[in-house]
C-alpha cells in the first residue's frame, strides 16, 4: 500500500505535527506499507522533524502567510499543498489529510483515491477550534458567542467585525468533512460532539494520539508524598483545582505540588498557593521535557485538572508509560484515556474536595497506587507508535478494499 499524507506543517510546530509525525514513522516502518509520502508546509526558521522512511515533499511557506487572517491563510495554504500532492496522487492508494489546512487542502484534490481527514480539536464547528465558553461546552455562535468574545477578551469597539468574521469561518468550517470518504477523530467525544453540530462522513472511526516517551534519566523521589501538575497556566486547565486539593490534606501537610508550565495565571496561582497550600507549591516554569518525566516517574501521581474538553490530553499518556497514575478531571479525553479505579482515578472537574479524597487515598494506600501505576503502564502501549499506526494501516484497508 502506498501512502499519500497531508500535514499543515513537516516543523516542530506543536502536539498536533508531533503526533502527526509518530503516525508516518510508523506507517513507514509497517510491513505491509510500501511507500509513505508527506506533504507539508516549511516555516521560515523552524526546524524540521525527522521523518525516517517517509519521503518528503515540502512546500515553502513564507512569514507572511501567518499573519493574515487565518480564513485567508487557511485557504492560501491548503491550494498550495494540493498542488504539490497532486503529482503523487496516481500512485496513491489512500489519501490522508491529518490537519485542518491539509483538509481544505484535499477537497482541491479530483480523485477516486480514497481520502480521509483526521479531526484533532473542534475546528469543523468552531470558529477557534476550542468549543468552550468559561469551562464549559459552547452550544454554537448562535447561543454563545457575545460570552465567547468576552471570554476570549474580543468584546471591545471591533466585536461586530470580529463576529461576522467568526460566523463566516464557521459556515466554511461545517460540512466539509462530508467531501472525505472517512474521518478519523483522535477521540470518541469529539466525534460525538462535531456530529451533533455538523454533517460528518460516511466512514468515521476513533484513532488516539501516539505518544512516544523516551526517559533518559532516573525518577526523582522523596520520603514524603508529592504530586505533579505540568501545562500551561490558563484558566481552563484547572491548576487552581490542584493547588486547593493539596491545601485540604490535612493528615499530610507535608505533601507536595510540583507545577511545571507557565502562563498569564502564574501570578494569581502564586497567590493562592500561599493563601491555601503555604510551603507545599513548587512553580518550575517551562524546563526540558526529560526534568519533567524526571520528578513525574518517581511522583505519587501525576493530576490533570482541566475544566474543558481536552481534546486528547498527551501528558496522561506520558505519566502512564512511566508508571505512574493520574488523578484526572472526567471529561474530554482525560476520561477516555483513564479507566477509572483500574489505571488511575476520575474526579468531576472542578471539584477540589472529590480530587483531595483521591490525593489522600493515594497517600494511605500506597500498594493501590502501585497497582494504579502498574496497569497504567500496560495500558500506555496501545498508544505507541506502532500500535497507532497499525491501527490507521486497518482502517486504510477497509476503506482500499
Amino acid at each position: 500500500m502506498n501512502v499519500l499524507a497531508l500535514t499543515d506543517y513537516l516543523g516542530n510546530v506543536g502536539g498536533a505535527e508531533l503526533s502527526a509525525r509518530e503516525i508516518l514513522v510508523g506507517l513507514a516502518a509497517h510491513e505491509e506499507i510500501t511507500s509513505v509520502t508527506a506533504v507539508g508546509g516549511d516555516l521560515p526558521g523552524v526546524d524540521r522533524l525527522d521523518f525516517p522512511g517517509v519521503d518528503l515533499a515540502p512546500v515553502e511557506i513564507s512569514r507572511y502567510q501567518e499573519n493574515i487572517p487565518d480564513l485567508v491563510s487557511d485557504s492560501v495554504l491548503g491550494r498550495r499543498l494540493a498542488r504539490t500532492a497532486r503529482q503523487y496522487v496516481d500512485d496513491a492508494d489512500v489519501i490522508h489529510a491529518h490537519h485542518q489546512r491539509s483538509a481544505f487542502a484535499l477537497t482541491h484534490l479530483n480523485t477516486s483515491t480514497p481520502t480521509v481527514a483526521t479531526v484533532r480539536d473542534f475546528w469543523p464547528i468552531c470558529p477557534i477550534s476550542i468549543y468552550s465558553v468559561n469551562g464549559r461546552q459552547c452550544r454554537g455562535c448562535d447561543a454563545d458567542l457575545n460570552a465567547c468574545l468576552q471570554n476570549q477578551g474580543w468584546d471591545g469597539p471591533e466585536s461586530p467585525a470580529v463576529k461576522a468574521y467568526l460566523r463566516l469561518k464557521r459556515r466554511h468550517n461545517r460540512g466539509v468533512l462530508t467531501e472525505f470518504d472517512a474521518n478519523i477523530f483522535i477521540a470518541d467525544h469529539i466525534r460525538k460532539t462535531v456530529s451533533q453540530s455538523s454533517a460528518v462522513a460516511d466512514e468515521t472511526n476513533v484513532i488516539h494520539n501516539p505518544v512516544e516517551v523516551t526517559f533518559e534519566g532516573n525518577p526523582i523521589t522523596t520520603d514524603h508524598p508529592r504530586f505533579v501538575t505540568a501545562s500551561s497556566l490558563v484558566d481552563q486547565k484547572g491548576i487552581d483545582v490542584a493547588i486547593r486539593a493539596v491545601g485540604h490534606l490535612d493528615e499530610f501537610q507535608n505533601a507536595e505540588l510540583v507545577i511545571f508550565g507557565d502562563g498569564p495565571q502564574r501570578s494569581s496561582l502564586e497567590s493562592l498557593a500561599a493563601s491555601v497550600a503555604p510551603g507545599q507549591v513548587d512553580f518550575r516554569g517551562r524546563v526540558d521535557l526529560q526534568e519533567v518525566y524526571q520528578a513525574m516517574a518517581g511522583a505519587t501521581a501525576t493530576i490533570f485538572p482541566s475544566t474543558w474538553e481536552e481534546p486528547f490530553g498527551r501528558v496522561t499518556v506520558e505519566s502512564m508509560s512511566l508508571g505512574t497514575p493520574v488523578v484526572g478531571s472526567a471529561v474530554g479525553g482525560i476520561s477516555e484515556v483513564i479507566d477509572d479505579n483500574k489505571t488511575g482515578l476520575l474526579f468531576p472537574p472542578g471539584d477540589d474536595a472529590v480530587l483531595a479524597d483521591h490525593l489522600e487515598s493515594l497517600c494511605k494506600e500506597t500498594e493501590f497506587a502501585a497497582s494504579l501505576g502498574q496497569r497504567a503502564r500496560e495500558a500506555s502501549k496501545r498508544f505507541t507508535r506502532e500500535s497507532v499506526a497499525s491501527q490507521h494501516y486497518s482502517f486504510y484497508n477497509s476503506l482500499v478494499r
